[in-house]
């Protein structure tokens, strides 16, 4: 019988590590907080949109301009974390954390976050968890 609980309890715990040979990431992914696709500055009337693919984000001006457009992850080089591809999860107006100007604060799937600024789009990553 000892035998057969010694082979048993080797295998369950060696089994992770002979199984495929490969490593194992999590893949957690944020739960969508977005409330609305568009977000209006009253000050400005400026609009900005988010597409329905949670990738793009642009602003518009009163008279239909475009005034910048951006995806923030592949324009700031952001680097892969738990997936190829992050989607937004996160949109809405907010102060930045360091400065302190009023920006549209954005979140991926995957835990990065940052903010971009309403006047140029600029994004500022601020972390992941």
């Amino acid at each position: 019988m000892k035998p057969i609980l010694i082979t048993a309890f080797l295998f369950l715990f060696s089994y992770p590590f002979i199984s495929s040979g490969q490593s194992y990431i999590a893949h957690y992914r944020e739960a969508d907080h977005i409330k609305a696709d568009t977000l209006i500055d009253t000050k400005t009337g400026v609009r900005f949109i988010i597409d329905k693919d949670r990738i793009f984000v642009k602003a518009i001006d009163k008279g239909g301009k475009q005034l910048w457009k951006t995806d923030p992850a592949v324009d700031n080089k952001l680097m892969e974390y738990r997936f190829k591809r992050p989607v937004i999860v996160y949109f809405q107006f907010q102060k930045s954390q360091n400065s302190g100007i009023e920006a549209i604060g954005v979140g991926y799937n995957n835990s990065q976050f940052g903010y971009l600024d309403k006047k140029t789009g600029k994004f500022q990553f601020e972390g992941q968890d």
